[in-house]
């Protein structure tokens, strides 16, 4: 009967332990990184390069901003999942950006009228 006692008494720990542990895993998979701020994108499409800015605001996984580059402007709309981002620029030549963000770097592919390219991103300090 002491056996059957410590035996339930080292399942409920057990169980304890890892419920605990896939709360927090859960947690850390639903959380966002925070890319609100002014970013420097290096962006290259063919023979194309262009130097744009992007300020972004975040709302959880949600981001909005606002997008310049050389020859337009506009605004942009996105998500973040775990640390994948992807935005629509809305402007004269919509874009669509995929990346992945690792801390004040971000980096993807970008396409554009049936082409895509590469883009680098830097958050400005």
């Amino acid at each position: 009967m002491h056996n059957i006692s410590i035996l339930r008494k080292g399942l409920v720990v057990c169980a304890a332990i890892l419920i605990l542990c896939l709360c927090a895993m859960s947690a850390a998979a639903d959380s966002a990184p925070n890319v609100a701020g002014t970013w420097t994108i290096s962006a290259s499409k063919g023979r194309r390069k262009a130097t744009q800015t992007i300020v972004l605001q975040q709302d959880g996984s949600n981001i909005k901003g606002t997008f310049k580059g050389p020859r337009q402007s506009g605004t942009l709309e996105g998500s973040l999942n775990g640390n994948a981002i992807s935005f629509h620029v809305t402007a004269k030549e919509p874009l669509d950006y995929t990346g992945i963000v690792d801390g004040n770097n971000m980096k993807g592919t970008l396409s554009a009228e049936g082409k895509t390219g590469e883009w680098t991103a830097t958050r400005e300090q």
